[in-house]
């Protein structure tokens, strides 16, 4: 039997080891390589798109942004994420009660035609009730309920779509305003309270690109006058010959 050359294995051993050294080495180099490719094309999308000082994409009179180069991989213009801002209107309510007085409702018409104007850029409307701390808490945030739904009901009935007041709640007199002494009369304490008693309406938007109006949503369907039924025309017997 012949035994194999001791040189000969050495050899094979050693050329097997170059083997695999070079074989990682050479996928170590393709995936620095690729690394470094994703990281140059991200940051020439980056890096060409002019910014102002805020960060803010600078777009052209047509709306496009400003480059400094153009490159195939970058042509969609980054936009900034929207700002979400809140404004709310209260409406104040007499005591003990849940309807609206005629400066509530004055409020709430001008807050429903600005609802409208705005169109799609209100995201959310929310409505929350509240009483004083007058009476009992349960009693209280029946109460406050009430005065919510009201004002929610008014909304409706303005053109405010029922789908974008997302969210009705009440807080009865868990969350003053005020912060009145304890020792005063009754007409004075029920006065200075005055504030507690509301409904507070949140608005949330979003701001339309410049030059872009908000589309306004469309009119409520006017249903078509109903016809009116003509009477049958009695039919006429001859006369019956004589």
């Amino acid at each position: 039997m012949l035994l194999p050359n001791p040189s000969y294995c050495r050899f094979s051993s050693y050329l097997m080891e170059k083997l695999m050294k070079n074989s990682v080495k050479l996928l170590l180099a393709g995936a620095v390589l690729a690394l470094g490719m994703g990281a140059a094309t991200a940051q020439a999308s980056n890096l060409d798109v002019v910014r102002d000082s805020n960060g803010t994409p600078v777009k052209t009179t047509s709306g496009d942004c400003l480059r400094s180069q153009w490159m195939n991989s970058s042509d969609v213009c980054p936009g900034a994420t929207p700002v979400i801002s809140t404004e709310t209107k209260s409406v104040f309510f007499v005591f003990d009660k849940a309807t609206l007085t005629k400066d509530g409702k004055k409020a709430l018409d001008a807050l429903a035609a600005d609802i409208k104007a705005k169109g799609n850029s209100v995201t959310a409307v929310r409505v929350a009730g509240y009483a004083d701390r007058i009476g009992n808490a349960t009693y209280n945030e029946k109460l406050s309920k009430k005065r919510a739904d009201t004002v929610r009901k008014y909304l409706v009935s303005k053109g405010v779509v029922n789908a974008q007041v997302v969210e009705t709640r009440w807080f009865g007199d868990s969350a003053p305003a005020t912060d009145c002494p304890k020792k005063l009369s009754r007409a004075k304490l029920i006065k200075c309270l005055q504030p507690d008693r509301r409904v507070d309406v949140e608005v949330d938007t979003i701001p339309m690109p410049e030059g872009v109006e908000a589309p306004k949503p469309a009119p409520a369907p006017v249903a078509a006058p109903a016809k009116k039924m003509k009477k049958a025309k009695k039919a006429v017997k001859p006369a019956a010959k004589q």
